[in-house]
Formats: structure tokens, sequence, C-alpha cells
């Protein structure tokens, strides 16, 4: 349904707020001015158990509406929903305002907007503000301003509350370059406003902190076959700027750093480095190595979250041949953690992992995995409890053979999956409470006829993990069925799975089936039916409940 009425456009601007994707100006001339599209829809729900509380109402009803208003070409969806059991809400998800248009070499950034210079400095951190991003010929150039923390106050109803300082800064970018081989210098200062800051009692509460960052980040072409990849940053970080600066600084940069931020006792200096190295001897056989290094409580204001305290070393390497039907990946490593010595113990994880696929002919093909994960904690302090040892061992083996073959009358898929996880701990005093066992096995089977547009699926599935205090084997089958009838007017699917349950010596089974089906009439209008019955059964002696519980649903909608 196409909206010419321009006032309706500017009365959803000024009413709501929303989140805008780049859009190119070039292109204004080609989109549609302002669309409208969605549904209406009512539901009725009936459910019934036994043997459980019931987990909803018996019987409920309610109207849902989705609606996408498009203005050239700029999607902003909205939907309401209401039912007679109290629950409504209205949710619009793109609750930011934001654009970023674009034109040749230049985007804007207005409003709520996520920017990335480099992992280790700006990254992906939402703002309020403003910013401009520039690549003229190989030139590569951007800045950004604005708040990356909105205030807001401890409320005691609400128990998730955070409370929060306004939070401003700015970040820029200078490089020179292209996507393949470039070099980039970013930095940021980003802070809490200290203005009508009144301190809190509680030393759990937040207290202004400011963050400068700068980052290094480059891909070089050694030569035509070797690659380097290079992401270094310093981060300097005061935890409470409003102590005032320090007289002393014994810190070279951190003296550096006191030109733009407050430093005193509370500041930290933090670095982290990834660098690669990767070595194409042919189209076929590549080679690399990794590193990274984080230190303990590195932050940058510019992004959420980083794994600290880690130093990894990495080998990685990729093969093909057969003509490409055969694909191997495979990388193996040292993990280490504790790089300040500041814990009672350092973790140590040997890291390593194998793929391949291998396409035997246009009808078979094979994928294996094999994962290896240990950790292993060194104490460097006089730990009296052996309980708090670490030294565990991750086995995690994949092997799927597949065949398909495929003709204009039917179509055979045949897969199987077999997967067996270790978890080995080598602390004689947690072994009995952490080693497990679990094998997992899957047989499906799948026939499509498309002439007669129905599709049929079987399966087997056995599963069995065991650990010290518990055993619990799962084996089973599922049936599904999927048709369209009536000229495509009518979908059709029918689910089902049967399953026996063996925990602890106690038996029990479960069965599930399900039935979904939508009718279109007319060219705007659809009604669904859906119905579910899980059957659990225990014997009467069992801690398990044995229940049954159904659920179904009717509804219409209507399109535009």
């Amino acid at each position: 349904m196409r909206i010419t009425v321009k006032y309706l456009c500017i009365i959803l601007l000024l009413t709501t707020t929303v989140a805008l994707h780049a859009q190119s100006l070039s292109n204004l001339k080609n989109s549609s001015p302002v669309t409208v599209n969605g549904s209406l829809g009512l539901n009725s729900a009936f459910y019934n158990a036994s043997g459980i509380p019931d987990r909803q109402t018996p019987f409920s009803f309610g109207v849902n509406a989705n609606a996408t208003l498009t203005v050239y070409g700029i999607s902003m969806p909205f939907s309401f929903t209401w039912y007679s059991n109290e629950k409504a809400g209205f949710r619009q998800p793109f609750n930011q305002f934001g654009i970023s248009p674009t034109y040749k070499w230049l985007t804007v950034h207005l409003g709520y907007r996520n920017v990335s210079f480099s992992e280790f400095t700006l990254n992906g951190h939402t703002f309020l503000g403003a910013g401009l991003e520039a690549k003229p010929g190989k030139f590569r150039l951007a800045a950004v301003y604005g708040k990356f923390n909105q205030t807001s106050q401890y409320d005691l109803i609400m128990a998730d509350s955070i409370p929060k300082l306004t939070r401003l800064g700015w970040a820029a970018k200078i490089g020179y370059g292209t996507e393949k081989s470039f070099v980039d210098v970013s930095m940021l200062r980003i802070g809490d406003n200290t203005k009508n800051f009144i301190p809190y009692e509680d030393p759990d509460l937040p207290v202004p902190a400011q963050n400068m960052a700068l980052g290094l980040t480059s891909r070089i072409s050694l030569t035509s076959k070797l690659v380097l990849n290079v992401d270094g940053s310093l981060s300097f970080l005061t935890s409470n700027s409003s102590l005032g600066t320090s007289d002393t600084i014994n810190d070279r940069l951190l003296e550096y750093a006191s030109n733009l931020i407050t430093i005193n006792s509370t500041s930290q200096r933090f670095s982290a480095l990834k660098a690669s190295l990767s070595y194409n001897f042919s189209k076929n056989v590549i080679s690399g190595i990794e590193y990274r290094r984080i230190d303990p409580g590195y932050q940058s204001m510019g992004s959420y979250f980083f794994n600290n305290d880690l130093e990894q070393i990495t080998f990685n390497q990729s093969v093909s041949f057969l003509e490409s039907k055969f694909r191997a990946r495979g990388s193996i490593g040292m993990q280490r953690d504790n790089l300040d010595g500041a814990k009672n113990s350092t973790s140590k994880r040997l890291i390593g992992s194998i793929s391949g696929n291998y396409t035997i002919d246009e009808n078979w093909a094979l994928d294996l995995s094999y994962n290896n994960f240990s950790t292993n904690q060194k104490a460097i302090k006089n730990i009296a409890d052996n309980s708090l040892m670490v030294y565990q061992v991750n086995h995690n083996l994949l092997l799927s053979p597949r065949f398909m073959k495929v003709t204009d009358g039917f179509s055979h898929l045949v897969m199987l999956n077999l997967n067996w996880m270790i978890l080995n701990d080598k602390n004689t005093q947690t072994s009995d409470m952490t080693d497990t066992d679990t094998k997992v096995a899957m047989l499906m089977y799948s026939l499509g006829l498309p002439k007669q547009k129905i599709n049929m699926s079987l399966g087997a599935n056995y599963t069995k993990m065991v650990n010290q205090n518990y055993k619990n084997q799962l084996a089973g089958g599922t049936l599904s069925l999927s048709s369209s009838l009536l000229k495509d007017k009518l979908s059709i699917n029918w689910n089902n799975a049967y399953m026996l349950n063996k925990l602890n010596g106690e038996n029990g089974r479960i069965f599930n089936t399900a039935l979904n089906s939508i009718y279109r009439f007319l060219p705007r209008h659809s009604v669904t039916l859906n119905l579910s019955l899980i059957k659990n059964s225990f014997a009467d002696t069992s801690v398990i409940p044995s229940y049954n519980e159904i659920r179904g649903d009717l509804g219409y909608a209507f399109t535009f």
C-alpha cells in the first residue's frame, strides 16, 4: 500500500525514534518516497495440562499488528500485541534515531551510531552524536564525537538498574591504503562528566573515570604471497578522576597521557597486541601464525568487552587438493593467563583443532572434525587445597557422511552424524564430579517429491551421557511430513518424535506431536491452526513427573 501524504511521514518522524542504516544519497531519486506494509492478526489459544502445574492460561485471545514504514528505502518496523491474559505491549525495536548518508567518498553519521576504528580502541560502541568518514583516494579519515553513556540513577524498584554517569568523548582515525593493504592510526578520549557530580557514599557505586587509547592497525603485503596483519594499542585508564591530578608521575607514557586525561593514583596503563603472518604457497596451501596478548584489566571505553589477561600463539594450516574436492583446516597452539603474576595460579591451555571436508562425487560427501582443548593450572603461590587445581582435557570428535541425489522427480538425502565428547579431569580430587563421556548418533533420511509438493523425513537418534553422578540414555525416532495442497493455498507440516529415556535406572517415554497448517484465501487473507501434544511418562515411584500437555491456537491475518 503506498502512502503519499507527506504529513504522515513528518508526524511519525517527530513522535518516534528509530535507527536508520547508511544510505547513498546518489540513489534517492530511484527510491520510493513513503510506503507502509504489514499485517493485522486475531489469535485465540487454548491450553490443558495434567500432572504438572499449568504453564499458561486455559484460554486466551488477542490481537497483534506489525507495520513497517519505509521512507526513501529506509525501513522502520513497529509491532503491537494485546492478549486477554493481561499480556500487552508496544514494541518499537529501533528506539534510537540515527542516519548515515553517503555521498561518493564521504559519509556523515548523525544521531545514535556505532563505528569501528580498530579492535582495541573504538570498536562498535553506540554513541549519540556526530561523525565523518572520508576516503578520498587512498586516504582513510574518520572522526566521531558524542555521548557514550546517558546519566541514570539507581532505582530500588528495578533490581537490575545500574547507575551511570554521562560519558562524553571523541575518537579519530587517519590512515592510508586500500582494504587489501593499509596503515591506520586511531585515538580516542572518553570520560565521565563531573559537572554536578555528588560522590556516592556506597563504594560500589560509580565514580567518574577517564580513558585514552592509541591504536595502530595495518595490513601489509610483504610479498605477493606473504601478508602481515598487526593491531596494537595502548590504553590509559583513570578509574577515579575526581581525586584530581597527581603531583608526581613516574611513568613517561602516563605523563604523556596527562595532557589529555587526569592522571593520579588510580591511573593504569595497558597494552594489547594481535599480529598474524600468513603465506600462500599456492591457492590450495596457506600457512599462518597468529600471536595475541592482552594485559590483565585492559579496557577501552570505545568497546563493550575484552577477554583480557590472555596470551596465545597458534599455528594455522589450510590445504585443498584433488581438484579442491578435499579441504582441510587445522590449528594448534598454547594459551595462558596470569600475565602479571597477580593470581594464585596460572592456567595453561593446549588449543588445537582439525576439520576436513571430502566431496567424493556428486552424491557422496564426508565431514570430519576433531578439537582438543586442555587446561593446565600451575600454582605460583602456595595453595593448600589441591581441589582448587585445574587440569582438564576436552575432546570433541565429529564424523558426518552424507548422500544426496536429486532428479526432476525426487530428491534423496541420507545423513549420519556421530559425535563423541569427553571431558577428562586430571585432578583426582575433582574428577568424580566433572568427568563426562557423551556419545551422540543421529541418522536421517529425507525424501522430496517436488511435483507432488511432498516432503518426508525419518530419523533415528541415540544419546548416552555418563558421569559419576548420573547416567542418561535417550533413544528414539522422528517422523515429519509436509505438503502443499489446493494449488498451494494450504500448507501442512506434521512433526513427531518418540523417545525412550533412561535416567539413573528409571525408564520413561516421551512423545511429542505437532501439526502446523496455514490456509491462504483471497490475495491478503490467511488462517492458521497449530496443535501440539507432549506426553511424558515415568513410573509412579519416579522422582521425574509424568504429565500430558496440549496446546493449540487459531489465528487470522490480514496483510497490507
